[in-house]
């Protein structure tokens, strides 16, 4: 007889909403096959059954779980099913959608009318959706924050209790870099774009400027990983997301991946594994009256990187790339150094190929390397 039970997903989240079981009650499945999606803060997961049998649920539908807890058994052969333990308190409906635990709690919370909520088209009520349609009709001073927004203040918090952090800003020539990505449009026959070179160029300097890729351990040591693993913002209106791009891909994949990204932050369809890994970001901004930003550090990285929208200037277009860095890994002049290497790298795509220039003035702040 098999168990399933809840995984740990990730380390923001302490529980989880057992958002649907994809495989009935009492019925057969294959090892492998997906029974169930469990939501986080940011993603939809799947788990599957690891191994064939008879399908046994334990926990209802729209149940508030925690890594450990028992979801289900699968029983083989002729073995008698175990009895489902009791479901958490929750009224079972005869009709309408099922609604999770958090999404009753902010229904009752707002003193929403149960009949707007069972209006909803969708098989599953969630917390965000009863937060959609709560600021669709209300017009109250306050409202109750999303889910994946509460993930981004814990991240914020922390990043600004814990990270003594500067910046640095440098300018770049990006008008070949743009007429590169219109060619590569052409004859890619896919949408690349100005991001996605930037994304590749920051790849490539992992293995010259390795702190910028660090994690501090203490005082004095710091964990260098053997690739780079960039984290890109995506955030169009559903809520932000920074899924990882790891290795040294090419544009072509690049693009490819940041397309399938858009899709998933459109539908909410990232997986944790999408979200997870990433020692270096880049966050984009878009919107052509950005001229400056200035990142957050996620815990545990070195730096966050942030493009701004490209500006007319003169005879030529520019960008402004902002590092933010943490002072105990890096000082100013890595972090100019840095810069400088992304801003060569993009104002000669070509001739660069994204291939990290040798900076012998490139520094690793007095900390032991491990």
């Amino acid at each position: 007889m098999g168990e399933l039970r809840v995984p740990k997903l990730n380390n923001n989240d302490s529980e989880y909403t057992l958002l649907e079981w994809l495989a009935a009650d009492g019925a057969p499945v294959r090892r492998d096959e997906p029974v169930a999606t469990l939501e986080t803060s940011k993603a939809v997961e799947e788990l599957t059954a690891e191994e064939d049998g008879t399908l046994t649920h334990l926990l209802a539908q729209g149940a508030v779980c925690r890594p450990g807890d028992l979801l289900a058994r699968v029983t083989s052969g002729d073995a008698e099913p175990a009895a489902p333990s009791p479901a958490p308190a929750r009224e079972e409906k005869t009709a309408g959608p099922i609604i999770t635990a958090p999404a009753q709690e902010l229904i009752d919370s707002l003193g929403l009318d149960p009949a707007l909520v069972h209006t909803l088209d969708v098989k599953v009520v969630r917390r965000a959706d009863v937060e959609r349609l709560a600021a669709s009709g209300s017009s109250a001073s306050q409202a109750a924050l999303s889910v994946h927004q509460r993930a981004v203040v814990r991240t914020v918090t922390l990043s600004h209790r814990t990270i003594p952090a500067a910046y640095t800003a440098i300018k770049v020539d990006v008008g070949a870099a743009l007429t590169l990505t219109r060619d590569l449009t052409r004859r890619l026959r896919k949408l690349v774009g100005l991001p996605d070179l930037l994304i590749a160029a920051v790849a490539s300097l992992h293995d010259k400027h390795p702190m910028f890729f660090a994690e501090l351990v203490d005082e004095s040591t710091a964990t260098i990983p053997d690739t780079p693993a960039v984290g890109v913002t995506i955030d169009l209106g559903t809520g932000l997301y920074v899924p990882v791009i790891p290795g040294r891909p090419s544009l072509s994949e690049i693009a490819e991946t940041m397309t399938a990204f858009r899709k998933h932050a459109q539908h909410g369809t990232f997986r944790e594994a999408d979200l997870r890994g990433a020692n270096i970001a880049v966050t984009l901004h878009h919107d052509p009256d950005i001229v400056l930003a200035i990142p957050i550090i996620a815990p545990g990285h070195a730096c966050a990187l942030a493009l701004a929208s490209p500006q007319p200037e003169g005879d030529r277009t520019v960008a402004t790339i902002g590092l933010a860095y943490d002072h105990r890994l890096n000082n100013g002049r890595d972090a100019i150094l840095f810069l400088q290497a992304l801003k060569e790298s993009l104002e000669s795509p070509e001739a660069g190929e994204f291939v990290a220039r040798r900076d012998a003035g490139s520094s690793e702040g007095g900390l032991r390397r491990h």
